[in-house]
């Protein structure tokens, strides 16, 4: 009796030795990637094993109790953050590796992507922000992400926050018109999580009037009028020059006359003393 037990312990040895070398020279597949919400209940299959398929699952390394099992599948119900992890499907006599899953239970998403801040035309308070949904993320259809915009303009160290249910895009309505704004997004789980970390920054500054630049040039007071006599910033005409003839001075005093009258006393005056004193030139 006392021989038999050297034999037995070779043999527990040598079930074990066996064991471990079936785990290290499985083939190691790429794990499958779910993901799942906290407080669901998940059914894991064994990769392409029958229903009623002998097997043994892992998770992390440590056996998982048999009375989680529908067959071969793996029930999970109520899903907490403790639940993830790598999970491995092994044929229970020759330990060979069917299957692995690496289960994501309400975990912090990465930053959003393409983060991009643009001045909205003839608007100076306004700036339209973008971004994308971080590509790591699966079937935001399915898993929908609310997102979290934070901005401030470079003078200041105070930052404004908008949360934001669902959509990429957010327009800001009270920049300061003129400053440079910084602004970033965060993303999280829309029924729960934590949120991610802060996006990389965009850089902005609210739309601005191009100052109008004049495509003439304004003609300075008593300059020469292309192709006519030339006329005092005051609306004289006592630089015109008047003919010697005395029926044609006699006509322009006349229009002399009538032009100042409209224009007050003062260019009466100052026209008529001026028709005056040519005149008597002739």
């Amino acid at each position: 009796m006392a021989a038999s037990v050297p034999w037995a312990c070779c043999a527990v040895l040598a079930a074990a030795a066996a064991v471990v070398y079936a785990q290290r020279h499985s083939p190691q597949e790429t794990p499958h990637v779910q993901y799942e919400r906290l407080g669901s209940d998940v059914t894991l299959p064994c990769g392409t094993a029958n229903w009623d398929a002998a097997v043994t699952w892992r998770v992390n390394g440590t056996d998982l109790a048999p009375d989680l099992l529908n067959g071969s599948q793996l029930v999970l119900r109520g899903l907490e953050l403790g639940h993830s992890g790598l999970y491995a499907c092994f044929h229970r006599d020759s330990w060979h590796l069917r299957h692995q899953i690496l289960l994501h239970v309400g975990l912090k998403p990465d930053p959003p992507e393409n983060v991009v801040a643009r001045p909205v035309p003839s608007n100076p308070r306004r700036l339209e922000v973008t971004w994308q949904t971080p590509s790591t993320w699966p079937d935001p259809e399915s898993f929908p992400l609310k997102f979290f915009l934070r901005y401030r303009p470079l003078i200041l160290d105070q930052w404004q926050h908008v949360e934001l249910s669902d959509g990429t895009t957010h327009t800001i309505t009270d920049a300061y018109a003129g400053k440079e704004y910084i602004i970033q997004v965060a993303a999280k789980d829309n029924e729960i999580g934590t949120w991610s970390d802060w996006s990389v920054a965009a850089h902005a500054t609210p739309w601005t009037e191009e100052p109008r630049h004049l495509t003439t040039e304004a003609q300075a007071p008593g300059e020469p009028t292309p192709g006519g006599p030339s006329i005092s910033s005051q609306g004289s005409l006592c630089s015109v020059w008047l003919p010697h003839s005395r029926s044609v001075q006699s006509l322009l005093f006349l229009v002399l006359a009538t032009w100042t009258f409209s224009g007050g006393a003062a260019g009466w005056g100052r026209g008529h003393l001026c028709a005056s004193g040519e005149a008597g030139t002739a």
